[in-house]
């Protein structure tokens, strides 16, 4: 045994084996994970390819609008899906190479995952972007922003609209102080006609008391009713005696003729009574006036003294009313001066338009302070004559006159101010008279124009595609069910704007429509450089729809402009009008093509308006009212505007403007669009119609339109050595196959969008 060990007969046999069958092993494992990884691959080409070959089969209708969304139905697709994948798998073909491999998909172990669709805004609009980038004419499009841009239209346009806004922001201090200003007058008419009619009564009823008073001397009602009364009883024991003695008399006579001298003797003293009887009564006749009299004078006093006190109420209430209107008065007065001083160091007020600013009337504070001074005054003087009534009882004759200068005094006063005033109120009157008529005037031109102009709006096109345009809104907008939009905004999660943006039917007054065309402007103005994509989609718009003109613009030569575009608008379901719908969003053609019409017009009224301000002429800027220079020239832009609207419509240019730019720069109706969606555009509003009217359109549904599909699939290769030593390497992360009896199985996946 020791010699056998000891012995080296094989030793390099055994070495051999030692080193050889490692390596062999090694080969081997490194030959089948080759093959593995190799068929790894070849089955991840093979579900990229498929997916390449399900995502070939595009909706072409939808195509026509540079949209690709797969539409099949799901079990076609994913048919498909497994066909192309074991086409491409060597288990599937004869070649020597793939006997190599012998890839062969795992039946039943394969899957279409649909991800994304053309309802979704984030990939509808990435594929309107895509189509865009070779197909808009994005030059063109530019050259519509530098045709304002460059020659600095858009900044005297936006001048525009600040005089425009500011004219309104003034005139509303202007009428507010003027109104304050009238409501002061008609309060001081009011207070100068009480102290008039005052004056007059207080002056007749001083006279009269002082006329009773020189009559009634220091008498008193008491003493003189005392004195009355002694008079009636010795005036009736006079009446008793001489009844008396008339008894006796008869008497006398009855007795005999020898009575005759007793009768005489009685007579005599009959008459002595009544004579005496007779002058207490004249007495007692004059004692009677006297204190009817004295009652008078005192009634008549008493009633004055109270009357005096209502009346310095009365008035006082006045010259409080009179103040605080003043004063407010004074504040609008003191607010518009301050914004005129803003407007005056305001840098950038080209126009000439803003001289009229200067022309304002401005009230000095001199002739308020006056005024309210002189008001009062007069008030004080009245309340100074109520003391005067109030501590007087007697009204003698230097009472009377101390009176009477005072009751003068307040009626002086008044008179003076009411004077001076009068002729700064009949100026202010008769020129914001004069002013208000010429604004009727201008407005009355202006709301003839805005009447012919909704005339001029026109009808919507005939219907299209076996339906009524109604009808087609309804799908659109929904009736008693939900509509498009309102689909693709829900299945976006954004609120819709149910109802559009505002009508613009130019059914407003002249000043509403005014300020609303020169906000346009001034929405141009604040949208500075131009922003690609917006640009993009809004030229999309324009390309795959319809509006107005559409098939009848024209071009330099007056021929016919061709139409090119894949997705054939002149023959969509709403003829003429989509574009405009897209804009607005209204459930009615009427609604979106007067509105489409009405902001267009309100921009052409709007460039007219900056054109006649900026030389309007000398006397108009004096006239005292900013807004009037406005409506005058309003008046004359709305002509203008509806005479361009008129070529706008035909399908003709008109030039931008004719002293902001080159007269050669010309706009159509198109045109015009492209800066409404600029305006307007931007948000998801407007993706939402779009995919309302492509699936309107094609009957095709966008949320089943596929954009981005996940192929999910087995597949197995042999293994030719060792397979249990490969199953080893499972969860090592060397290998990511599974093995099963002597096939290793992978899973490919491949994700692709349009």
């Amino acid at each position: 045994m020791r010699s056998f060990y000891n012995s080296e007969t094989g030793a390099v046999s055994i070495y051999l084996i030692i080193i050889l069958v490692p390596i062999f092993f090694l080969q081997a494992v490194l030959i089948d994970f080759a093959r593995v990884k190799a068929a790894e691959r070849e089955a991840d080409t093979a579900a990229r390819a498929a997916v390449r070959s399900v995502l070939s089969a595009f909706d072409t209708e939808l195509q026509k609008y540079g949209l690709f969304g797969l539409t099949e139905e799901p079990e076609s697709s994913a048919s498909l899906f497994g066909s192309i994948y074991k086409e491409n798998l060597s288990g599937s073909s004869n070649g020597v190479f793939y006997k190599m491999l012998d890839t062969k998909p795992e039946e039943g172990a394969r899957s279409l995952a649909s991800l994304y669709t053309l309802a979704n805004h984030s990939v509808f609009k990435e594929q309107i972007l895509e189509h865009m980038k070779y197909a808009a004419p994005i030059e063109f499009t530019l050259e519509i922003t530098d045709k304002l841009q460059k020659p600095g239209a858009v900044k005297t346009m936006a001048n525009g609209a600040a005089y425009a806004k500011e004219a309104e922001k003034i005139e509303k201090l202007l009428a507010k102080r003027e109104e304050l200003l009238d409501k002061a007058w008609a309060e001081t008419v009011k207070m100068k006609e009480e102290l008039g009619g005052r004056h007059l009564t207080y002056r007749a009823r001083i006279t009269e008391l002082n006329r009773l008073s020189e009559l009634i001397g220091l008498n008193t009602a008491d003493e003189v009713r005392s004195q009355i009364k002694t008079l009636e009883e010795q005036i009736g024991s006079l009446s008793d005696s001489i009844s008396s003695m008339n008894g006796s008399i008869a008497a006398a006579a009855a007795s005999g003729p020898g009575a005759a001298a007793a009768i005489q003797g009685l007579m005599d003293s009959i008459r002595s009574l009544q004579d005496q009887m007779s002058i207490l009564q004249n007495k007692l006749s004059d004692l009677k006036t006297l204190l009817e009299n004295i009652l008078t004078y005192t009634a008549l006093l008493g009633a004055t003294k109270l009357e005096i006190v209502r009346d310095d109420e009365k008035v006082q209430s006045l010259q409080r009313s009179v103040q605080e209107l003043l004063g407010e008065a004074k504040k609008a007065n003191d607010e518009l001066n301050t914004e005129l001083k803003r407007l005056s160091s305001a840098e950038g007020n080209e126009l000439k338009a803003f001289e009229a600013f200067k022309s304002l009337k401005v009230v000095s504070e001199e002739d308020l302070r006056l005024y309210m001074t002189g008001v009062a005054s007069s008030a004080a003087l009245f309340s100074g004559f109520r003391s005067g009534i109030g501590s007087i009882n007697l009204f003698t004759n230097a009472n009377a006159q101390k009176l009477q200068a005072a009751n003068d005094a307040y009626q002086a006063q008044m008179d003076e101010t009411y004077r001076k005033q009068l002729d700064i109120e009949t100026e202010r009157n008769k020129r914001n008279e004069n002013i208000r008529k010429e604004k009727e005037k201008q407005r009355s031109k202006i709301q003839a124009v805005l009447d012919r102009a909704r005339q001029a709006m026109g009808e919507c096109g005939t219907d299209q595609g076996g339906g009524s345009v109604t009808s087609f809104y309804e799908i659109l907008e929904g009736s008693g069910k939900e509509g498009l939009y309102r689909k693709y905004m829900t299945l976006n999660e954004s609120v819709s704007n149910a109802g559009g943006r505002p009508v613009y039917d130019l059914e407003g007054k002249p000043d509403t429509e005014i300020q609303h065309a020169m906000s346009l402007l001034e929405r141009l103005g604040q949208t500075g450089e131009a922003i690609r994509n917006e640009l993009f989609v809004n030229e999309y718009a324009l390309s795959q729809f319809n509006y107005r003109t559409y098939g009848r613009e024209m071009d330099g030569a007056g021929q016919i402009k061709p139409l090119h575009a894949l997705s054939e608008p002149s023959g969509h379901k709403l003829p003429g009008q989509e574009v405009e719908y897209l804009l607005y969003g209204f459930n009615s053609c009427a609604k979106n093509m007067s509105s489409a019409y009405g902001e267009m017009f309100a921009f052409r009224f709007a460039v007219h308006m900056v054109e006649e301000l900026m030389d309007p002429k000398n006397e108009l800027l004096q006239a005292g009212s900013p807004l009037l220079v406005l409506l005058v020239s309003a008046a004359e832009a709305a002509v203008e505007a509806l005479a361009d609207m008129e070529s706008l419509t035909e399908g003709k240019a008109v030039p931008v403007s004719s002293k902001l730019t080159n007269p050669l720069f010309t706009f159509t109706y198109k045109d015009y669009l492209r800066i409404f969606l600029l305006l307007h555009g931007g948000d998801t509003n407007l993706l939402a119609r779009f995919q309302s009217l492509i699936e309107l359109n094609t009957e095709r549904t966008l949320d089943k339109a596929v954009t981005y599909i996940q192929g999910y699939a087995e597949s197995s290769v042999s293994l030719w050595f060792l397979p249990g030593f490969m199953k080893l390497m499972n969860g090592t992360g060397i290998s990511s196959c599974e093995v099963r009896e002597n096939r290793c199985r992978f899973v490919s996946r491949a994700e692709l969008a349009y």
